[in-house]
């Protein structure tokens, strides 16, 4: 099952969203759902901004 915007619905992108953060959701994941990002885009931004800081 592909999960590139232009194979799914933004029904089926919140459900692919679920179903990695065991049936939560979280807003950060807003710009794929709304079709404007794809996960490995929000994935390595969230990296680069994070790298190095460890757990809080």
């Amino acid at each position: 099952m592909s999960i590139l915007i232009k194979d799914t619905t933004p029904m089926e992108r919140i459900q692919i969203v679920k179903d990695a953060l065991d049936g939560e959701y979280d807003e950060f994941y807003d710009d794929y759902v709304d079709g404007r990002k794809e996960l490995s885009q929000l994935n390595a931004e969230y990296s680069a901004q994070n790298a190095g800081r460890g757990k809080e």
